[in-house]
C-alpha cells in the first residue's frame, strides 16, 4: 500500500493536540512498514517531530505553511492521500482521506476566520473518499454541517493514551496536603474556567490547581475575589510533571461546553485521578461510566459531584473504574483502525 501523509499541521502548530495525534499516525505507519511518503511544510514548527530520526522519503514544500495550507497538494495517483488539516490533492489519487477533529470554529468563532476555515473543511469532507472522526460526537457534527456527505464514508477512530507517560504514581499521594482539584489546559470561552472556580468556591477545604498558560491579571483578580488563597498557578508543565499532578490530585475537573474528544479525561484516569466532567458533546462518550458528570453547566452541579467524591469508597471505586475504562484507548488501536480505513475495512460506527 502506498500512503502519502500530508504533514501541514507541523507547520501550523509548535505544540497541540492535532500535531500530537498526527505524530502518532506517522509513528504507527512507520512501524507498519507501509510504503509511505511524507509531505512536509517548508518549516516544521512542531517540536515533537524528530526529522533526523525518520528515514521515510519526504517532499518539502516550497511555500510557507501559512500560504500552502490553503492550496491543493501534489500527490501520486496510486496513493492513499491522508491530510492532517483539510487540504485536497491537486489531482485524483487512489483514496483521499481526511481527519476531522471538532467544529469549534463553526460553533464559537465568527467573521472571516470562520468563513475561510469552514469553507476549506467542508470542501475537504465533500471531496474525501473516507472521513475519519475522532469521536461519534464529531461524526454527528460532520453529518449535521455537511448533510450531503454519505454517512457510510464517515468513520470513528478514537484517540489513544500514551500509557508509558500516563500511569499512577502512588507515592505522589503522600505529598498531598490539600484536596487539589486540577484544571488543565486553555481557559478561554467554551472551556468554562469560570465554572471550575465557582465549583471549588462552593467546596470548603478544596483548592484549585491550574495547569496551563500564565494567568492574566484579570484571572488572578477573579481568583483572589472568589477563592482567596485557595488556588495555585502551576504553569505549563512537562508530561512527567502532569502525571505527578494527576496522581496526587483529589480530582480533575473538565467543565468544557464542547470538545471534539477530550483526551485529558482519559489521561487523568490513566493516572488514577477521578474525573468530574461536563455532560456535553463528546465527554460522556469518552468518559463513559468511569467519570462523574454535572447534570447541567452550573457551578452547583460540579460542586455536588466534587463533594460526592469525599466519600472514600466512592472515590476509590471511580479510580478503579477509570483505570479499567481507559485501557482500550491505545494509540496502537488508533493506528490499526486508521490503516483499516485506508484498506477499505473501517471500524463499525456504533456508539460506545
Amino acid at each position: 500500500m502506498n500512503v502519502s501523509l500530508d504533514c501541514i499541521i507541523f507547520g501550523l502548530q509548535r505544540f497541540g493536540g492535532i500535531s500530537n495525534y498526527w505524530e502518532r499516525v506517522l509513528e504507527f505507519m512507520r512501524e507498519s512498514h507501509v510504503n509511505r511518503q511524507l509531505i512536509l511544510p517548508k518549516q516544521v514548527l512542531f517540536s515533537g517531530y524528530a526529522a533526523a530520526e525518520d528515514a521515510t522519503p519526504s517532499r518539502i514544500e516550497t511555500l510557507p505553511a501559512k500560504v500552502s495550507r490553503y492550496l491543493p497538494v501534489r500527490a501520486r495517483a496510486d496513493t492513499v492521500f491522508h491530510t492532517s488539516y483539510y487540504r485536497r490533492p491537486s489531482s485524483r489519487v487512489g483514496k483521499y482521506v481526511v481527519t476531522v477533529y471538532d467544529f469549534i470554529y463553526e460553533r464559537y468563532r465568527s467573521g472571516l476566520a470562520r468563513q475561510v476555515h469552514t469553507r476549506q473543511k467542508l470542501a475537504s469532507v465533500r471531496s474525501a473518499d473516507a472521513v475519519i472522526c475522532i469521536s461519534h460526537c464529531t461524526r454527528e457534527d460532520v453529518l449535521q454541517f455537511c448533510p450531503t456527505v454519505d454517512p457510510a464514508n464517515v468513520h470513528v477512530v478514537h484517540l489513544g493514551v500514551d500509557f508509558d507517560t500516563y500511569y499512577p504514581e502512588p507515592a505522589a499521594n503522600e505529598a498531598m496536603e490539600d484536596s487539589i482539584v486540577l484544571f488543565v489546559g486553555q481557559r478561554g470561552g467554551y472551556k468554562r474556567f469560570d465554572l471550575a472556580i465557582e465549583a471549588v468556591r462552593q467546596c470548603p477545604g478544596m483548592t484549585l490547581g491550574i495547569v496551563g498558560p500564565g494567568l492574566t491579571s484579570q484571572e488572578q483578580a477573579l481568583l483572589r475575589a472568589r477563592l482567596g488563597t485557595r488556588w495555585s498557578a502551576l504553569g505549563p508543565v512537562s508530561s512527567a510533571q502532569l502525571r505527578r499532578l494527576y496522581s496526587q490530585a483529589f480530582a480533575f475537573i473538565f467543565p468544557s461546553d464542547y470538545e471534539g474528544f477530550g483526551l485529558p479525561v482519559l489521561e487523568a484516569m490513566a493516572c488514577g485521578c477521578p474525573v468530574v466532567a461536563a455532560a456535553t458533546a463528546s465527554l460522556p462518550e469518552v468518559g463513559g461510566t468511569a467519570a462523574m458528570y454535572a447534570q447541567e453547566q452550573r457551578p452547583e452541579d460540579f460542586a455536588q459531584a466534587l463533594t460526592a467524591l469525599q466519600s472514600t469508597e466512592r472515590r476509590a471505586g471511580l479510580i478503579e473504574a477509570g483505570l479499567a475504562h481507559c485501557r482500550p484507548f491505545s494509540w496502537a488501536r488508533t493506528g490499526t483502525q486508521t490503516l483499516a480505513v485506508y484498506a477499505g475495512h473501517p471500524p463499525r460506527n456504533e456508539a460506545r
